[in-house]
């Protein structure tokens, strides 16, 4: 079982590779955009974004893996930890080389599918071809990145994470200043990955040996057993990628490619702000994994009750200055061109992501105790609500429509599912889950959300250093109103880390 301290470290370490996964596209993305300009850019984002569904051959196998991996473990059966991951890397190994092929099909058919200049079709091919060679590379290593975050090591998985997200940064910097262009940026992303997976899979190899498997067909006991599980997950993953990359499709399909740049600068904001909350909520899933597995039914409800308290705790002063100030940031980071529309895409998403924050770690709890498959039925609802509702809404109200269906559809899911199925299978009344695990830390935020707001209004930021200034200065109204609501759960946790030291002395 995970300790207090490995989880301190876990989540540390998760927070560290996410600032600099924040901090370096937070000064990289002006850099590339206005280098590429609004069109070469929408052609970056659209590629990315295309490419990126291919993710969903992932199958379900990496949660399978740290299903699997953190029960076994958990259980002191090593023996079954090979047995899936030599399973799920056989299936990742087919799959990858059929990724490879489809790679090229999608190269081919990228110009035809956006409105790309004639002049630019060939880099958009190369660029799709890349990015997609780039995640049947991933699909591969994947699998021992699973191993470790089964094993607690998301410490590990955050450090190769940093490296790689510096070193792909500094690649793209030395590009685009010797003047080339997108087919460099695509080779660079394609060698960056590599790299990465390379790392990912000797780390693995050497801090946990039963995961050094031959490649051979496995026994079809332990593949059925196996997709039984990941079945569920791939049905989900499928419907997440809809909800996360369908908006920049429906932009660049319905509208141009140069709008995708101004929605995606807004999208990119609130998927920077969700990053910061995910640095903990992906240390549940194999938390509550090892909890079933002995039985600690009141730990997993405390572990779902807290995690979504500390979820929101983290995300809403994020999400709650993207709101109110917003479209002062984006004018100060990207220019004043992007302020508005780019400022209201985020405001309306930013909306969808109290949902998604307030029941992330719900999601983690299923998906860690096998109870997922009404999760992965909902969650294809909602991708299919978002895709429609999108589509209807750009030829109405444009651009803000696409940003509108996403936050509708995820509106109407999480209100209407995630409290009765929290009630259906761990038996926390809908009541409490709501009261204790959202509003009461949502009402925290209402005096911070009242300074925001006052302060864009009278201390108008004329720079990103005096605008950073002023959310740290009106973040302690933020602080004190959590500590007086919650001060009998923070004298508990201080008492209980106290005791722990008393006992290591």
């Amino acid at each position: 079982m995970v300790g207090t301290k490995r989880f301190a470290i876990n989540v540390l370490m998760n927070w560290a590779a996410m600032a600099v996964g924040m901090v370096v596209p937070f000064f990289l993305t002006p850099f590339v955009l206005h280098r590429l300009g609004d069109v070469e850019y929408g052609i970056w984002i659209l590629a990315v974004s295309t490419v990126s569904y291919l993710a969903i051959l992932d199958m379900g196998m990496r949660s399978a893996v740290i299903r699997f991996v953190s029960k076994a473990e958990a259980q002191q059966k090593l023996e079954d930890a090979t047995a899936a991951v030599g399973a799920a890397l056989w299936v990742r190994v087919l799959i990858s080389l059929g990724v490879a092929v489809l790679s090229v099909l999608l190269a081919l058919a990228f110009p035809h599918l956006f409105k790309i200049p004639a002049d630019l079709r060939h880099a958009g091919q190369v660029t799709v071809l890349m990015c997609a060679l780039g995640v049947a590379v991933t699909l591969v290593s994947g699998v021992f990145g699973a191993v470790l975050a089964a094993t607690h090591r998301f410490d590990l998985l955050s450090a190769i994470s940093g490296v790689q997200t510096l070193f792909r940064a500094g690649g793209v910097v030395l590009i685009l200043e010797t003047g080339h262009g997108l087919i460099a940026l695509a080779y660079w992303e394609v060698t960056v990955v590599s790299l990465g997976a390379l790392a990912t899979v000797v780390v693995a190899w050497k801090l946990f040996p039963p995961c050094r498997v031959k490649f051979a067909k496995p026994d079809m006991g332990i593949l059925k057993m196996i997709w039984s599980y990941s079945f569920t997950t791939f049905i989900f993953i499928i419907a997440v990628q809809i909800i996360i990359n369908s908006d920049n499709l429906v932009v660049g399909a319905f509208l141009s490619v140069g709008m995708v740049a101004f929605y995606s600068i807004g999208g990119s904001l609130m998927n920077y702000s969700g990053q910061v909350v995910s640095a903990v909520s992906t240390t549940f899933t194999p938390m509550a994994s090892n909890l079933e597995a002995v039985g600690k039914l009141e730990e997993l409800q405390r572990l779902l009750l807290r995690g979504t308290q500390a979820m929101l705790g983290i995300g809403l002063p994020i999400s709650l200055a993207l709101v109110l100030r917003g479209k002062t940031f984006i004018g100060l980071w990207m220019g004043p061109k992007y302020q508005e529309i780019s400022g209201t895409v985020l405001q309306i998403l930013i909306i969808s992501q109290f949902f998604s924050i307030a029941d992330g770690t719900a999601g983690s709890v299923m998906m860690a105790i096998d109870k997922h498959k009404p999760v992965a039925k909902w969650a294809v609802i909602e991708a299919v609500l978002n895709f429609g509702l999108s589509i209807v809404l750009v030829k109405t109200i444009g651009i803000y429509g696409v940003a509108w269906g996403t936050t509708i559809a995820m509106a109407f899911v999480h209100l209407t599912f995630y409290p009765r199925y929290v009630r259906k299978v761990l038996d926390i009344p809908i009541r409490k889950f709501l009261w204790e695990g959202w509003t009461k830390i949502t009402l925290c935020s209402v005096p911070y959300a009242i300074a925001c707001a006052i302060t864009d209004r009278y201390w108008h930021a004329s720079n990103l250093a005096e605008f950073f200034v002023q959310i740290i200065a009106v973040l302690p109204v933020y602080v004190l109103c959590v500590i007086a609501a919650f001060r009998s759960e923070a004298r508990a946790l201080f008492l209980k880390w106290q005791a722990s030291r008393l006992v290591q002395a």
